[in-house]
């Protein structure tokens, strides 16, 4: 989440607001069906390590971040969509261009096809301050983690026979959304060039899924897009019982900052571009933006049952992913 949208801590207190919406047959204990979280911690640890130094864009730890990161798409089995899954971009930010780099793998329908699906992740975080490191397991490992087996439990089914067969999947893990969201901005200017007649059925986005709220459970936004949201939402959690609400809680009191939940984070510029999008996040906590967001913060459990049912969402029946007008 990027910097200039950073909440007092009194925010927090606005969860408690956050009841309305509850599915019935959420649970403050949601179960895992097959989510591998020792492979999400596994990711986690490595993406919150000291040597990738918190990740900000442009350092050498972004560096190894973005070859780590390589390596495992290259080991689930995606293929790249340029020649190399890093797709480098320029961005102003302070008054001097600088460079970013996208992480670009897919998925390819099994038969020719124009429909794509895209999942995105930012990878980026803070970097560091002396000696004091921004680990950002929850911005955004967790997510990062998360798009990793998304993309490995797409490949498996995929060669099993199912997994939307007649759909692309793009996975994408974007650099300099701290700053800007100048990755996912530099995504779909690139989509429109490279892919002008495919048909971009729906943008998923994870950032900060690693951390449950109180009440217990992960917010989903930009369901007000979907006409039929109501049809497919009992699917995304009949399996492992997660909670999913509707809409971020408010912040109490005159002094607390309103989050602007529609330019957040990287779905706003595929908004901007008229793509489908729905957006999975908690909101901040005591450890947003601080050297204690790491590891040992992350609800191990709470992130596979999350997986999970963004897992549902990328498989979604095609007609009931349509605009309102």
């Amino acid at each position: 989440m990027p910097m200039y949208r950073t909440l007092l801590l009194t925010l927090f207190l606005g969860q408690l607001l956050g009841c309305a919406h509850v599915q019935p047959s959420c649970s403050a204990h949601p179960t895992q069906v097959w989510a591998d979280l020792t492979q999400l911690e596994a990711d986690i640890r490595v993406l919150t390590s000291d040597e990738l130094a918190g990740r900000k864009t442009g350092t050498q730890g972004a560096a190894l971040t973005r070859a780590y990161l390589s390596q495992r798409f290259a080991d689930i089995g995606l293929q790249p969509w340029q020649p190399e899954f890093a797709v480098p971009f320029n961005y102003e930010a302070g008054f001097s261009e600088r460079q970013g780099v996208n992480l670009v793998g897919l998925l390819p329908a099994r038969v020719p096809s124009r429909h794509w699906r895209i999942l995105v992740a930012h990878y980026d975080h803070l970097g560091g301050q002396g000696t004091r490191i921004y680990h950002g397991a929850d911005d955004n490992a967790s997510g990062v983690a998360a798009l990793l087996q998304l993309a490995e439990r797409a490949r498996h089914l995929r060669q099993a026979g199912g997994a939307m067969a007649d759909t692309n999947l793009m996975f994408v893990a974007t650099d300099a959304e701290e700053p800007g969201l100048y990755g996912s901005q530099a995504l779909v200017e690139q989509l429109k060039q490279r892919l002008p007649k495919a048909k971009f059925e729906l943008m998923v986005n994870l950032d900060m899924i690693g951390h449950p709220s109180h009440p217990y459970g992960i917010y989903l936004e930009g369901s007000r897009n979907f006409n039929q949201f109501a049809r497919f939402r009992p699917r995304l959690s009949a399996a492992n019982g997660l909670c999913i609400r509707l809409s971020h809680p408010r912040p109490l009191g005159r002094s607390v900052e309103r989050v602007d939940w529609l330019r957040a984070s990287d779905h706003y510029p595929f908004h901007q571009a008229g793509i489908p999008w729905l957006y999975f996040g908690v909101p901040p906590h005591a450890y947003y933006h601080t050297p204690e967001d790491t590891l040992d913060k992350i609800d191990l459990p709470f992130l596979g049952a999350v997986t999970e049912s963004a897992f549902e969402l990328i498989q979604i029946n095609r007609e009931f992913l349509t605009n309102l007008p």
